[in-house]
């Protein structure tokens, strides 16, 4: 890429339309851009890296300070360049987001950044972002890199000079992306972590099962016990082995315990059985004693048992014979007796009855006299009910004075509530139209939010589209490899069959040979060579092959040939195709990444295609960080368009409620005027029927009308009761004395009953037997208790009888038989049960002692293996993380990235000293320093100087101001063609380099500019920016900027 011609238009300094034009210089050689400090000299190459890529050249400088404080207000701030690349001409014009006066109105609206590129063939590319993608696939890198190549900055690469090991580190990460090798680095150094973390916690784990294992009570328990808790994991294994004999030795003991409680229970359940036999035998004994007991008893209670069946007949002739009769007699007696007392009764009460009616008579009389004063009450009542309608109608007025007052104090609220609501509604309205007016762009915002996201997308598809094509070339080149030993395979066997077949071949030959020479005869010529003499005939050999077994080895020589030739075709093949498929992933992997993200130089092998793997995970997963971001800024930008309408809605139902609240207002005026106006009207009508009212209120009058109802009805309810207490009395006398004629009959009739019962009931008593009442009075039973006497007199006789025949069967059954000794039994039992009690015990413990530590050793044996496990990945990835990080003791701490970074740095020092020894008649070299100065600091990028003059090799910090800018200068040219190498074949024909020349004196001066000049020869173009004097002598071709106080101004001088 090389600048022809370049324009901006209040850009930086330059206030109006300022020209650069670069083919003045021929398009090749060295030029010096010159003028006073601040003119605008480093602006130049700002303008071409803006109108590139959209970004200034120094790290301060940024796009939204570029439109110049000296332009016109309506003057336009853009770039435009036109460059050459590649023998072909491209223009591009660009200009930044700045503020600009209004068309119409006043104040100022921001111009959006945009750019427009336009290709050879007339196609034009539009869009900031998209002729920057454009320009960058076009030159093959990227803003970063083109800065590093094209421009050495002022103080730069004198930075990178004197930078230690670790700052010189950084720069390299900036330029040549080895972040992917510090990342490895910290990867390692984190699983290292993990690793040592794993193996700790197996060993916690290992010996925190050692430290549960249950030892046994004996000795070497004992001891045991003590070994466990001294322990280390480095005795784990012998530990483990103890535990293992100590299971061993459990189990053992367990079933000797097993057999031995099995014993004891034998013996146990048999005494059981015996005891239970002979607890059986001493209880017939107890019941035969028993029963010979009882049948004396019984036999002891016989005459009581006769005596009680006599009482039980007597009973029954008294219950079921006499009883009845006594009962009639008895009945008319009583029957007798109750109705003298009812008589004697009814004669008392006819008495009281007739004082009583006397009295109610009286009382009678008086209340029938009371009559005219119940009229006259009832008048009065009368008169007063027709009055109560007008008491109803001053309390309805009452009512409705007390409701219109309430109505209008209410009227006169909402009257202060409808102008508090009004202002308010003002604040809101206010309100609503200021948020309204902050929240105008938020469409814009979103469509940019939409836009950003979609390239978001289509990045990500580009990577997973990479990512596909990575996958693929990784399985091509595994079939690749695959088909390339499946041919090796077939050439070897091709081979060997061949050498079998020549080997048969040949011996077949000799066979033929030997056949012809038995048929020479001597003088006789041969067939092949047409001699008559044969000295050394040919023999026949017994080992060689038929003609037949010849044809069939050349068959599967032949068939090998094949098999390796179309094994050669498809491993040819599948290579070509991988090849193609290589190239087209390297051009998609150009187009994706910038230059330094990924370096595209030589084939993709597996390392490499993993590291793009690693690299295309990580930009899909930015790019998926990116697009939730969108998607969240999304929701934003919708969440506050929803608000914006919700604003909007609410803005104009404030309106309405503005207007329907003066509404309201109005209404609430004419209200209040009616609602006095009927107030006014009521309180007369309730003045004039007040008048005519002869109490104060309803209430009052129905109090005195509830009054006189209540003496009114106690009045009608004393001479109702006078009169029916008076009837009623003489109904009652009447009737008792009617009853008392009856009762007199009764007794009568009463008395001749009872007599002739009584006559029956002495008959009949001494018919039975009876000699008296008496003996009948004492031989009387219940019906309960003859029942009960007989059931007791038959079951004395009944249990009489079961006496004798279980007396005789218990006889029977202890005929010949002892008693046994059941405490002598019951003892040795006990000791039987002691035994197993304590055999149990000891089982007990066996069992659960076994049944711990044979979970424990089942959990040893996984956690020894995952320690052994942990432990050998632990030291290998230990000796990667320690080596990757420069981390090994006794050796040189240089980190995988410090050695990526070496390897790059020698390429970089190897370009620098070739114009160094240039620059300072070979008497300087730089030397990258290969060892450290002790073994606890990271190094590997430490740069020493050697002194051929002295053959000493001294720290570059040594060096004069003017050593130093030579050999800086050579270090940042060196860094250029390196970077420019590394970008694969990258044409950048231009080098600006910025300030640094003032330091030199004049030999050193002349030696630098020989030496940028043959930079410069062929087809560069090399623009120094400085205002030394000295430069302006020694280099004709200047561009010569001046400031004034209407901005700066460009001059060429060629």
């Amino acid at each position: 890429m090389k600048p022809l011609h370049v324009t901006m238009s209040a850009f930086g300094p330059y206030a109006g339309k300022t020209e650069l034009d670069l083919q003045t210089f021929g398009g090749q050689g060295l030029f010096l851009i010159t003028g006073d400090t601040g003119a605008g000299k480093t602006t130049i190459f700002d303008a071409i890296a803006f109108a590139l890529y959209g970004e200034a050249s120094g790290d301060i400088r940024t796009t939204d300070t570029m439109r110049s404080d000296f332009a016109e207000p309506e003057m336009k701030t853009y770039v435009e360049l036109t460059f050459l690349h590649r023998q072909k001409t491209y223009r591009v014009i660009r200009n930044p987001r700045y503020l600009r006066p209004k068309k119409s109105g006043e104040g100022t609206t921001a111009e959006n950044a945009d750019a427009v590129l336009e290709m050879p063939d007339g196609t034009v590319i539009t869009g900031f972002r998209d002729v920057t993608a454009k320009i960058t696939d076009l030159l093959g890198i990227n803003y970063k890199q083109f800065k590093q190549i094209a421009m050495l900055a002022q103080g730069e690469f004198l930075k990178l000079l004197l930078a230690d090991s670790k700052e010189r580190g950084d720069i390299f990460r900036r330029v040549f992306g080895t972040e992917l090798y510090q990342l490895a680095g910290r990867l390692l150094k984190e699983r290292e972590r993990d690793a040592k973390r794993n193996c700790e916690d197996a060993q916690n784990e290992i010996m925190q099962y050692f430290s549960l294992v249950s030892c046994s009570e004996d000795e070497w328990g004992t001891k045991f016990q003590t070994q466990l808790k001294d322990a280390a994991i480095h005795d784990s294994d012998e530990l483990f082995e103890q535990v293992k004999k100590l299971v061993k030795k459990d189990r053992s003991l367990q079933e000797n315990l097993r057999e031995k409680l099995k014993d004891s229970q034998r013996r146990l359940s048999d005494q059981i059985t015996v005891i239970a036999a002979a607890t059986a035998l001493n209880q017939l004994f107890d019941q035969r004693d028993t029963a010979r007991k009882k049948e004396e008893e019984m036999l002891s209670h016989q005459d009581d048992h006769m005596r009680q069946k006599k009482d039980l007949e007597d009973a029954k002739h008294a219950r079921y014979t006499i009883y009845p009769l006594e009962k009639d007699f008895l009945r008319e007696q009583e029957k007798e007796d109750k109705l003298k007392e009812e008589i004697d009764v009814l004669q008392e009460k006819i008495s009281v009855l007739s004082g009583q009616m006397n009295l109610a008579g009286d009382e009678y009389k008086k209340q029938t006299e009371r009559a005219p004063e119940r009229e006259k009450l009832a008048s009065a009542m009368d008169h007063l009910a027709k009055m109560l309608p007008a008491y109803d109608q001053a309390d309805l007025l009452k009512d409705q004075l007390r409701t219109l007052a309430k109505k209008r104090a209410d009227l006169l609220d909402e009257q202060e509530s409808l102008l508090r609501q009004k202002e308010r509604m003002k604040i809101q309205k206010d309100e609503l139209r200021a948020a309204l007016e902050q929240m105008s762009n938020l469409e814009i915002q979103l469509a940019r939010c939409e836009q950003e996201s979609e390239q978001i997308q289509t990045k990500s598809e580009h990577l997973d589209n990479v990512k596909s094509h990575v996958d693929n070339l990784l399985k091509m080149k595994q079939e690749s490899g695959k088909l390339q030993k499946d041919f090796q395979k077939a050439q070897d066997q091709f081979r060997k069959d061949s050498r079998i077949y020549d080997e048969n071949e040949m011996a077949f030959y000799r066979e033929q040979a030997g056949i012809m020479a038995e048929k020479l005869e001597d003088k006789t010529p041969c067939p092949v060579c047409g001699s008559t003499e044969h000295p050394a005939k040919a023999v026949i050999a017994g080992s060689a092959p038929s003609e037949a077994e010849l044809l069939m080895l050349r068959k599967r020589t032949e068939n090998s040939r094949e098999k390796m030739q179309d094994c050669s075709r498809k491993a040819a093949a599948k290579a070509a195709e991988t090849d193609l498929a290589g190239e087209q992933l390297k051009q998609m992997v150009e187009k994706l990444f910038s230059e330094g993200e990924f370096c595209t130089e030589g084939m993709f092998n597996s390392e490499r295609l993993t590291n793009l793997q690693q690299l295309l995970d990580a930009q899909m997963l930015r790019c998926s960080e990116l697009t939730k971001e969108y998607v969240q800024r999304k929701k934003m930008c919708q969440r506050s368009i929803r608000d914006k309408k919700a604003h909007k809605e609410q803005l104009a139902l404030t309106e309405r409620q503005l207007q329907e609240n003066e509404a309201r207002r109005s209404e609430v005026d004419e209200e209040k005027t009616h609602v006095s106006f009927e107030a006014d009207s009521k309180a007369g009508e309730l003045k004039n029927i007040q008048s005519s009212l002869e109490y104060e209120d309803r209430q009052q009058a129905k109090e005195q009308m509830m009054g006189w109802e209540k003496e009114l009805k106690r009045q009608k309810d004393d001479f109702q009761k006078a009169e029916k207490a008076y009837y009623d009395l003489r109904n009652d006398h009447n009737s008792n004395r009617l009853l008392l004629g009856d009762k007199v009959e009764q007794y009568t009739e009463t008395g001749r009953l009872k007599k002739k019962a009584f006559l029956l009931y002495q008959e009949r008593l001494t018919a039975v037997g009876f000699k008296n009442e008496a003996s009948y009075q004492a031989a009387k039973k219940t019906e309960d208790e003859i029942r009960e006497s007989e059931n007791r007199i038959r079951k004395f006789e009944d249990d009489q009888k079961s006496i004798v025949q279980e007396l005789g069967r218990l006889e029977i059954e202890t005929k010949g038989k002892e008693r046994q000794d059941l405490d002598r039994l019951m003892a040795q039992k006990v000791q039987t049960e002691q035994e197993k009690e304590k055999i149990d015990g000891e089982f007990r413990k066996v069992l659960s002692r076994l049944g711990n530590n044979e979970l424990i050793l089942k959990s040893l044996e996984k956690v020894r293996k995952n320690f052994s496990e942990y432990t050998k990945k632990y030291l290998l990835i230990s000796d990667l993380s320690k080596t990757a990080n420069g981390e090994l003791s006794g050796k040189q701490k240089l980190a995988f990235e410090q050695y990526v970074q070496a390897a790059y740095f020698r390429q970089i020092l190897m370009e620098a000293n070739k114009r160094l020894r240039e620059m300072t008649n070979g008497r300087y070299e730089l030397v990258r320093r290969e060892s450290a100065s002790d073994f606890r600091s990271q190094t590997g990028l430490d740069i020493d100087v050697m002194d051929h003059y002295t053959g000493r090799l001294r720290s570059v910090k040594s060096l004069s101001g003017g050593e130093s800018f030579k050999a800086s200068l050579s270090l940042a040219l060196g860094l250029s063609d390196v970077i420019q190498g590394h970008a694969g074949g990258v044409e950048i024909d231009t080098l600006f380099i910025d300030e640094g020349f003032g330091a030199l004196d004049e030999q050193s001066l002349e030696q630098a500019i020989q030496t940028l000049a043959r930079l410069a020869d062929g087809n560069r173009l090399v623009g120094i920016i400085s205002h030394v004097s000295e430069l302006k002598e020694r280099i004709d071709r200047q561009v010569i900027i001046k400031k004034s106080n209407k901005g700066s101004s460009i001059h060429i001088r060629s």
